[in-house]
């Protein structure tokens, strides 16, 4: 409904018919634009979708298609802010002849102010060029960040110190992500996303996505800068680029690549004359033939048709790019100067098929020759999607395109297909379909044929893992600074999201694919039970497919779980990424020569895989029927593998849930002031911010060392005493300590002494005071908000938390959740009109509309801030076809409260509205759900949240509350 209003808004209505007539006439004013802006911000990639099937096959109009656009604009998170509060910009429409091309504007004005200027090329489908103007400003003010960031010097802008170093170190960890895997990235960027210059031996990366600019350091030395910000279908994105001369990697990649390709033509040319390749030695035994590679892939008839044509041509095209490519080098050996500039030039041309063909004849002659393993080939083809393609939940596609502007190209994208196509076959790795588009033809995995390639990357999912943490760490790094300068600059409330790049949300989403694929497929089998050495144990091994990937070994310390490998780097990384699949957390460390990965009783029973809690549980039967275990502690353990742990992971830091007499409680303790600092700012970075979303507070606790030999009757004395472990004491097996809150110290002295254990000879206790970290029900608001704005690591924690609350203390529990995050959940999706109902059920009204102004003063104003900046909200409904108004006028309220000698000052929101009959009761409690009288009614945050839930006013209130006096 509101995709369908909007699109008869943008292409129908006003705004829409506005657009025709400026470019009839060449040019207008037109009033009133902004009010596209609440509209399609909520919805801008389902809209778009909606206006380009309006046509049916039909291309729309230009007058459509650049309404569309000027919408989108406005719906852009920076522009909307540029404009917030703004009610006089206009917006020119309007087109001119500029070197014989044709260009239309859409240019933004407020008061002869150019916030921004929007071209497009007409005579090429509105193609979008560079854009200028006060809104461009904030990009290249976040380009010069980027560029020190990259280069690892520092702004030019005064920042603080410690999140400065922060972006310097995460970017640090990108480049050696990037390093990881650069011979991946190499084969898998060259053929889709890059620009090459074979004359110059240089290279060009450029990207709207600055975290897929970071990966072309596998391409190209040197920082990343900003190229330009242009206004796409999607907004206003920046273009960021790398560039340089070939990186060793592109080199080996290239002149290897040039002699396996001219290897194939030789043995294509072979086989046309007539010799059987099937005699000749073993090591240059491959079938060159491109149509055999287009067998059982789905495809119509037209498109089969055009491969088999460009497959059965291929290699006499191959056979003319090397003529030509030999040709122009021996010119270019003979000739100087201009003239050897110009043979330089004509090399450079080639590189459209260059880039392609070398790279994947390279990778094709390295795995045959075991130079490229089968999990590093399908490494590339997930780079090769990530850079030019689409990532869907059950499917991924590979777009092949063809040389640009090319009025007689040595080949098409139907040659550049078969080629893929071929490659794919000799990597081991089948698509099920490919798929004709204009001027690009996609190749799609779906089904068993992504299962097979998802398999093939299971190896390498630590490179993944790698890539994917490393730039999350950076986004929120630099998200911080990006806002902190731009506020300081220009006033606005924008940061720069790496998190919300297509690039990271398709990295992370094929992450998750290949995770869930291990999820699905991984088989658990633990070994017998091994009671030779100090601590009892077993082996659980992890198989895939019938062929073990990883193993860990799981013991009884007599106190606790807990699991232990250790071996080399690259099997300690693959047994972390496996845990991460299965739910679970893992961290490796080195230890001397060794590496290693450590899980106790919380994190083995965190990973939530039916056949290994299945292996862990059996693991303790076998243990409590031996006598290993006391009944006690296996009941606990047999509960906690059950239930699982009662933690949830958010910015890096792992916070305990809780829900206790109806309330939940989400809580982090930091073990050090460094460790709490760090959640604090990582917390900050994300957005939430200190007093509303999340508290610090510090609490006195007592730490209880106890002798080794004595740490287990300790235990189990504690065990049998009735205290409630979590809540009244919690142990820590590795240090032999047993924290306890200052109320429960001396209950927990008193049974240990009573086991007969003394203070001062089997434990000591001290004082030690520690943080805690508690996020509000408004902080898990805000992170709901985050979910839906579709941050990953949000959507996440929401999904494990109610999954904590649901196994560890039942529906009442996640119900209480639902309640708290429903109005984070409902808030701008409520479209109007909105019926009103009075207590009866009967229909007494409508609300039609809904208005806001800025009042100073006792006057509307564009926008303002502070204890005098007041919010009056209209709300239009009708009665029996009578239009009537509600009107109600929010203000903040000084309130000074003593604690100790101190007097604090601090602002609450309120409104005060008097409802004069029946109708506006109703009428109010649709909009807040409020149950009032007639009368005098005072309304408080919490129906101000309640009135967010509408599309045209849920901006207005953020930007007043923002304004909140301090």
């Amino acid at each position: 409904m509101a995709v369908a209003a909007l699109l008869s808004l943008v292409t129908g209505g006003l705004f829409g018919v506005s657009v025709e007539r400026a470019l009839a006439e060449g040019g207008k004013w037109i009033a009133g634009a902004l009010g596209v802006v609440s509209a399609v911000r909520s919805t801008p990639f389902s809209f778009y979708s909606v206006f380009s099937s309006t046509s049916g096959g039909e291309e729309p109009s230009e007058a459509r298609k650049l309404a569309f656009r000027i919408a989108t604009i406005l719906a852009d998170p920076a522009m909307r802010e540029i404009l917030a509060g703004r009610q006089g910009v206009e917006v020119r429409v309007g087109e001119r002849i500029e070197n014989g091309k044709r260009r239309v504007y859409a240019t933004f004005v407020e008061n002869g102010r150019e916030l921004l200027k929007a071209p497009w090329d007409a005579d090429r489908g509105l193609k979008p060029l560079s854009a200028e103007g006060e809104v461009v400003e904030l990009f290249k003010e976040v380009g010069k960040l980027a560029a020190a960031a990259s280069s690892g010097s520092k702004p030019l802008e005064e920042l603080d110190e410690d999140k400065w170093k922060r972006v310097v170190e995460t970017v640090g960890r990108v480049k050696e992500a990037v390093d990881s895997a650069v011979k991946a990235i190499t084969i898998g960027a060259l053929p889709t996303d890059a620009v090459l210059y074979p004359g110059y031996e240089y290279v060009l990366g450029d990207s709207s996505y600055l975290s897929q600019t970071f990966t072309y350091w596998a391409l190209a030395g040197g920082e990343i800068s900003l190229d330009r910000v242009y206004p796409s279908e999607e907004g206003l994105k920046p273009v960021w680029r790398v560039d340089g001369k070939y990186t060793e990697m592109v080199d080996k990649v290239l002149s290897e690549g040039r002699v396996a390709l001219e290897n194939l033509l030789a043995r294509n040319k072979q086989s046309e004359g007539g010799v059987d390749l099937k005699t000749t030695p073993a090591d240059v035994k491959i079938n060159v033939d491109l149509k055999a590679a287009l067998a059982d892939i789905k495809m119509n008839d037209e498109l089969r048709k055009a491969l088999e044509a460009a497959a059965g041509e291929f290699w006499s095209r191959v056979n003319g790019l090397f003529s030509r490519w030999k040709q122009l080098e021996e010119e270019a050996k003979e000739k100087k100067g201009e003239e050897r500039e110009k043979v330089i030039n004509e090399i450079d041309r080639l590189g459209k098929y260059i880039r392609v063909l070398l790279p994947l004849a390279h990778a094709v002659e390295a795995h045959r020759r075991g130079g490229l393993s089968r999990e590093e080939a399908a490494l590339a083809v997930i780079f090769a999607v990530l850079y030019d393609g689409t990532v869907l939940r059950d499917e991924i596609r590979l777009a092949v395109g063809g040389p640009e502007h090319e009025e007689k190209p040595l080949m098409t994208h139907d040659h550049l297909t078969a080629f893929w196509l071929w490659a794919l076959r000799e990597l081991g790795f089948k698509p099920n379909a490919v798929r004709k588009g204009s001027g690009v033809h996609t190749i799609a995995f779906k089904g068993d044929e992504l299962n097979e390639l998802l398999k093939a990357v299971t190896p390498v999912l630590p490179t993944l893992h790698k890539l994917r943490d490393a730039l999350a760490e950076f986004a929120d790094a630099f998200k911080a600074v990006s806002g902190e300068v731009v506020k300081k600059k220009f006033g606005i409330d924008w940061a720069y999201d790496v998190r919300n790049e297509s690039f990271s949300k398709k990295l992370n989403e094929i992450t998750t694919m290949a995770e869930d694929y291990v999820y699905r497929n991984i088989t658990v089998e633990r070994g017998p039970l091994d009671t030779s050495g100090d601590y009892p144990k077993t082996v659980i091994r992890l198989k895939l497919g019938g062929e073990e990937v990883a193993y860990i070994n799981m013991y009884w310390t007599g106190m606790a779980l807990q699991a232990t490998f250790g071996g080399s780097r690259e099997n300690a990384e693959r047994l972390a990424s496996i845990i991460r699949a299965l739910g679970g957390k893992a961290e490796i460390k080195q230890e001397g020569a060794r590496w290693v990965v450590d899980l106790y009783t919380d994190g083995i029973t965190a990973i939530r895989h039916d056949g290994w809690l299945k292996a862990v549980r059996s693991f303790v039967d076998e243990l409590y029927d031996r006598g290993r275990i006391g009944e006690e502690r296996y009941k606990k353990l047999v509960r906690d593998i059950e239930a699982g742990p009662n933690t949830v992971k958010f910015a890096g830091a792992e916070f305990s849930v809780y829900y206790k007499g109806s309330k939940i409680m989400v809580k982090y303790q930091p073990t050090s002031e460094t460790s709490k600092n760090a959640a604090v700012s990582t917390l900050r970075a994300k957005g939430l911010r200190e007093g509303e979303h999340f508290t610090v507070t510090k609490q006195g606790v007592y730490e209880i060392r106890v002798t080794g030999e004595s740490y287990a009757k300790a235990v189990e004395a504690l065990a049998q005493s009735g205290l409630k472990e979590g809540e009244q004491y919690a142990v820590d097996g590795r240090r032999h300590v047993i924290r306890v809150k200052a109320e429960h110290k001396d209950a927990v002295v008193n049974a240990l002494k009573a086991a007969g254990l003394g203070e001062g000879k089997h434990f000591a206790t001290r004082s030690s005071g520690h943080h805690v970290i508690h996020i509000t029900y408004d902080g898990l608001r805000e992170i709901q908000r985050m979910a839906l704005g579709g941050d990953m690591e949000a959507e996440r924690f929401i999904r494990e938390l109610e999954d904590v609350l649901r196994r560890r203390y039942g529906q009442n529990a996640v119900n209480k959740l639902i309640e708290v995050l429903t109005p984070a959940r409902e808030e701008g999706a409520v479209d109007l009109p909105l019926e009103v109902r009075d207590e009866k059920g009967n229909v007494v009204a409508r609300v039609v509309d809904l208005r806001y102004e800025f009042v100073k003063n006792n006057q509307p104003v564009d926008q303002c801030a502070g204890e005098d900046c007041r919010l009056r909200i209209i709300v239009e409904y009708e009665v029996e076809g009578e239009r009537r108004q509600l009107k109600m006028e929010w203000y903040w309220k000084k309130k000074r409260e003593k604690k100790g000698d101190a007097t604090v000052t601090y602002y609450y929101e309120i409104a005060v509205i008097y409802l004069k009959d029946v109708v506006e009761v109703a009428v109010l409690k649709a909009l807040t759900g409020k149950d009032v009288k007639k009368g005098n009614v005072q309304l408080y945050a919490s129906d101000l949240d309640a009135l967010r839930r509408f599309k045209p006013l849920k901006d207005a209130i953020d930007k007043w509350r923002k304004g909140k006096p301090k």
